[in-house]
């Protein structure tokens, strides 16, 4: 590391070797013009040459698995946004200021009209221009261009004016942009090692849950019932109108929505609201150990109960499984492939995703007669479970780590030396 002397810039304190760069000013933005007529409907599966939309713009990168495919004209048709390796795309609709580098491109790409592709004029700062983008600099500049509006659309005549601050000297970018990608390789393993991970535990649950795999000691037979066969279903219930129930009488009954599920958790601890005692009636009680379903918004999904409360009517309940399913057993079952592809075919030809009470009831459903099996196999899944969580939070501790060497790199307070 060297030492730094810094200097005032429009932007701010940078050091003195540095240089403040702006898209407008040193970058090339292009995209595909409305005219070019591109629609969905020629969208491909398979092909050649790939498109590029917003949404397969994710974590920094681009997603290729989730690219459509275009014909060999619509490639063609502007060389301008034929994508090259290292080039920064920005998504202008959705979700706009996505940002995604170009790395690795496995196949010809172009993009939909959703999409920046953004250049350095002078190719050698490409990489380092990179690093702008995918830092804080330009996360405040899109929440600056957005704050307290309702803007859907991210034009090119606003996106000239991000300025950012990177060393003149295309070694010491070079240097900054290969400390970064070490802990992006970092990453990126885990990442691979999570997904292989996942498809291992997927594949054990679609044998073990159904029997077609048994495990060592165990020979009691498997049955196959109608899960409404098995347990209660019952919907949720609104009291209306649900502001004259909220209350913040801590006797109050915990009033359960989807906004109480923690990110990756399978249990429900807490709500953030709760309603007063003569709601109860117009709702449905829940209690610990109940399963609780989202009958839309994350379809499907279920989630343990470790409190007592009331739900609304987006919420199934699944009660009274206790004689014939183990808890964390019946858990993975109503969370497995195997359970979600019969979802899914009861909700073939309907624009809406959802589940009632007939739905869940009809799902067929295997299971060992024996519960110590039934525990065994949980406890299988569990430990696969553990597993991944604790690569996830290696994973996230590297993204800490990342942000953090960002923060220091992209503004100059650590310098890179040879």
């Amino acid at each position: 590391m060297i030492e730094t002397k810094f200097k005032q810039t429009e932007i701010g304190l940078i050091p003195e070797e540095w240089e403040v760069f702006s898209v407008g000013k040193d970058c090339i933005v292009k995209a595909r013009i409305g005219w070019q007529g591109l629609t969905t409907f020629e969208y491909l599966e398979t092909g050649e040459y790939a498109l590029i939309t917003s949404t397969d713009i994710i974590d920094g990168s681009i997603d290729w698995r989730t690219c459509h495919f275009v014909s060999k004209f619509r490639y063609e048709q502007d060389v301008k946004i034929q994508v090259q390796e290292n080039d920064i795309l920005i998504s202008k609709d959705g979700t706009i200021g996505k940002v995604g580098i170009v790395r690795n491109q496995p196949f010809p790409a172009t993009l939909n009209s959703g999409v920046f592709v953004i250049r350095a004029k002078d190719n050698q700062n490409q990489k380092g221009f990179s690093l702008a983008f995918v830092s804080e600099y330009f996360r405040e500049f899109i929440n600056r261009l957005t704050a307290g509006s309702t803007i859907v659309h991210l034009y090119q005549k606003d996106i000239v004016h991000f300025k950012f601050p990177l060393p003149i000297d295309i070694q010491e970018q070079q240097r900054i942009a290969t400390a970064l990608s070490d802990t992006d390789a970092l990453i990126s393993a885990l990442n691979k090692k999570i997904e292989k991970k996942k498809l291992i535990k997927q594949g054990a649950m679609q044998q073990l849950l159904t029997g077609q795999k048994r495990l060592h000691g165990f020979s009691e037979p498997w049955v196959e019932k109608r899960l409404g066969e098995t347990c209660s279903i019952y919907r949720g219930g609104s009291p209306r109108p649900i502001e004259s129930y909220i209350t913040n009488d801590v006797n109050g009954i915990n009033w359960i929505k989807i906004g109480d599920v923690e990110h990756g958790s399978k249990y429900i601890i807490k709500t953030a609201e709760k309603i007063k005692l003569e709601g109860e009636s117009k709702s449905r009680k829940v209690y610990a150990g109940d399963f609780i379903l989202s009958n839309s918004m994350s379809f499907g999904r279920p989630f343990i109960l470790k409190i007592d409360g009331c739900i609304h009517d987006g919420w199934l309940v699944i009660q009274n499984y206790q004689e014939y399913f183990d808890l964390d057993y019946l858990y993975y079952l109503l969370g497995s492939e195997y359970v979600f592809e019969q979802y899914r075919k009861m909700a073939a030809g309907s624009s809406v995703q959802n589940l009632n009470k007939d739905k869940v009831s009809n799902v067929l459903v295997r299971m060992s007669l024996s519960k110590t099996e039934q525990t065994a196999i949980a406890e299988i899944l569990s430990d696969m479970d553990k597993e991944i969580a604790e690569l996830e939070s290696k994973r996230t501790k590297y993204e800490r780590i990342k942000q953090g060497m960002m923060q220091q790199l992209l503004t100059g307070k650590i310098r890179l030396t040879d």
